[in-house]
């Protein structure tokens, strides 16, 4: 499987070692942060019923700890992945704000991440919009109903984003199109991921250390990537995240990596209920998982909010994460 994702998808080429030409550097408590924005990751293929479509590009930010000007080598890895309903969001410095609440950024996540000695990389991936292709077809059998994640259910909040976006309802084309973006969205994930284990040495990260998180659409895509398609990485973080398109209760096994799920306590109904399922599936198989629940919030909650823990612990999201990652893949973070 890993063959033909790759082959279809990825863009071969070898990020500097050096800080390139362009390259930031953000100065603050822990690391340096050094960010190199834009780098291709590799291509999906988009526009996809219409005679055979066109590959894009796909890029991620890398945000890398830096000491005495110089980059960390072989150091743990976090690739992060923004939500939006599978319609909209970015990689960098955009988020979401409602009902007085607002979320952290990807662009917040890795620069905080980074300061503690990780290199995070958010990427982007092919939204519903753009008609994506994916790059395999699933054993349907492994897959949850199609017309369980495009009913109404599930579609409430896409409805939403969708008027917001002075997009129509969705029909029978733009609901094909979503189904198809929850699996582009998991495909461009595994290429992500591989990249980084194929470029660890010009990225600075330890292949066999690798983490993934997201929000929203992202934590759906996390948790399908991990165990709907069993990426080769050693943590998970959903951030408002359920079980979606894969039904890990059947693919789920002993041994996948542990996971770590937060709540909002007003978040969306639909998310509630897929968080669960995937939490009550990963139990069953004994995979190791922790959850948090953010208090006061709803869906968007930033990484500062105290969340609450079912061990009847209290820390900020962010710190909740950090200590999560430390215990799962060996790093002992630095603090601002």
């Amino acid at each position: 499987m890993r063959g033909r994702i790759l082959g279809w998808m990825m863009a071969l080429g070898l990020a500097a070692v050096a800080a390139p030409a362009g390259a930031e550097e953000l100065r603050g408590g822990g690391y340096d942060v050094m960010v190199v924005r834009d780098q291709v990751y590799g291509r999906g293929l988009v526009d996809a019923s219409n005679a055979g479509g066109r590959m894009r590009d796909l890029r991620m930010d890398v945000y890398r700890p830096v000491e005495e000007g110089r980059p960390l080598a072989d150091r743990p890895a976090i690739i992060m992945v923004f939500g939006g309903a599978f319609y909209r969001g970015s990689k960098g410095a955009d988020h979401f704000e409602e009902d007085g609440a607002s979320d952290s950024s990807m662009a917040d996540y890795c620069t905080r991440f980074a300061r503690a000695g990780y290199v995070c990389a958010a990427i982007e991936y092919r939204l519903a919009p753009e008609d994506p292709g994916i790059a395999h077809e699933p054993d349907p059998a492994m897959l949850l109903p199609r017309a369980l994640l495009t009913g109404p259910a599930a579609t409430a909040r896409i409805e939403t984003v969708r008027a917001r976006m002075a997009l129509p309802p969705l029909d029978d084309e733009s609901r094909a199109q979503l189904w198809r973006g929850y699996l582009a969205a998991t495909d461009d994930l595994a290429a992500a991921v591989h990249y980084v284990r194929d470029h660890a040495a010009s990225l600075g990260t330890a292949p066999d250390r690798i983490a993934i998180g997201g929000f929203s659409a992202g934590a759906i895509t996390v948790v399908n990537g991990a165990y709907g398609m069993a990426l080769p990485v050693k943590a998970v973080v959903a951030l408002s995240g359920a079980m979606g398109a894969y039904d890990i209760r059947k693919s789920v096994r002993k041994g996948m990596p542990p996971g770590l799920f937060f709540l909002g306590q007003n978040d969306l109904a639909g998310i509630q209920i897929g968080a669960r399922a995937a939490l009550a599936a990963l139990k069953q198989a004994e995979v190791p998982t922790e959850s948090a629940w953010v208090p006061g919030f709803g869906h968007f909650y930033p990484m500062g909010a105290v969340s609450l823990g079912s061990d009847m612990s209290r820390s900020t999201v962010e710190t909740r994460i950090l200590d999560f990652l430390g215990r799962t893949m060996g790093a002992k973070a630095v603090e601002p």
